[in-house]
């Protein structure tokens, strides 16, 4: 696949399944998929789709106007990379934590590899620490209440 088209299927999964089409996930991602993620806290590789759409559903349930947009892109390769931002009002539990109501707004990144055209492996980064701290869970900088 050309980078073009790389650039195409990745953004086709952030919009398409962050909007709530899981289907777009076992459209997209390979059944044999690599998932590198870091949310909850601690470094975790899982395989197949499975992973996504537990990520993204659980971000969806918490925040069920989530919306994502992607604020940069950039390609090179068989690699898409995604600067993005969520956002959405927590009004049920996310992460195991009490809803607040809170509009909540974190950014993160995504690394993808695209083979034989599917998401054949992600990395993912995301603002932990500022999302936990709009959740309530850490406090704020001082100087920031």
């Amino acid at each position: 696949m050309s980078i073009a088209e790389n650039k195409e299927l990745v953004h086709q999964f952030f919009t398409r399944a962050w909007g709530g089409d899981l289907a777009a996930v076992d459209e997209l991602i390979a059944t044999d998929s690599i998932d590198h993620s870091t949310v909850g806290g601690k470094s975790k590789t899982e395989q197949g789709p499975a992973s996504f759409k537990q990520i993204i559903s659980m971000f969806r349930a918490g925040m069920p106007d989530l919306k994502m947009t992607i604020l940069d892109e950039i390609a090179e390769s068989d690699r898409v990379v995604h600067r993005w931002q969520i956002s959405g009002t927590n009004t049920a539990s996310l992460m195991g934590i009490p809803p607040t109501g809170n509009q909540i707004t974190f950014t993160g990144t995504t690394v993808a590899r695209v083979a034989d055209g599917k998401i054949a492996e992600r990395w993912a980064n995301l603002d932990e620490l500022g999302l936990l701290q709009q959740l309530g869970v850490l406090p704020p900088p001082p100087g920031r209440e």
